[in-house]
């Protein structure tokens, strides 16, 4: 019988590093998302996604359930990629925008390299958001969390956030070419 997020987290608070290992399979690849969104790179986000964890270990008693572990789980990684983020700035590293999600192609295939273009040129618009636009669309979109989930990792009403993504959702179709194709994507 698999146990949910807040068995676990009774368990490991009784000692129990299985319980702990088994917290960190289930939302290893939620974390690294959440990491890559705000560094394109595999190295930094798995590195992120190892001090997220190493974080959460030190820090479990903090979080007393008034959210769920995953929205806890996700403002620790967004804080983390942001420290990264400044760390990158401060020591004068430039964080690339990459695909996301792109898978690797061969050049005979022309719908794969449009879509890779095509997500290539999403991300950046996103990335070119307001901060707080940014995480709220890669949160909704990317990482499918509900709204008022959102509203817990960006500490707003779920009112604000549904103002935030309409908003960032109009900016981002003025922005990108041929729009028709794009509110395919955002709405997927």
């Amino acid at each position: 019988m698999s146990l949910n997020d807040l068995e676990l987290i009774d368990e490991i608070r009784s000692g129990s590093r299985a319980a702990f290992d088994q917290l960190i399979r289930r939302h290893e690849k939620f974390v690294y998302r959440v990491a890559f969104s705000y560094t394109s790179d595999r190295e930094s986000a798995l590195d992120i996604s190892q001090n997220v964890f190493i974080k959460v270990h030190r820090k479990l008693e903090a979080f007393h359930g008034n959210s769920t572990f995953r929205t806890w789980l996700a403002r620790v990684a967004q804080n983390e990629s942001l420290t990264w983020l400044r760390g990158q700035k401060r020591h004068g590293g430039q964080a690339e925008i990459t695909a996301l999600n792109t898978p690797a192609c061969q050049p005979t295939q022309e719908a794969t390299l449009l879509r890779a273009e095509r997500s290539r040129d999403l991300i950046e618009e996103v990335h070119r958001l307001n901060p707080k636009q940014s995480r709220a669309v890669l949160l909704r979109y990317y990482e499918k969390m509900s709204v008022r989930e959102i509203g817990d990792v960006l500490e707003c009403s779920e009112g604000q956030v549904k103002s935030i993504l309409f908003r960032s959702l109009q900016v981002l179709r003025t922005r990108l070419p041929r729009k028709g194709r794009w509110n395919r994507e955002l709405e997927a």
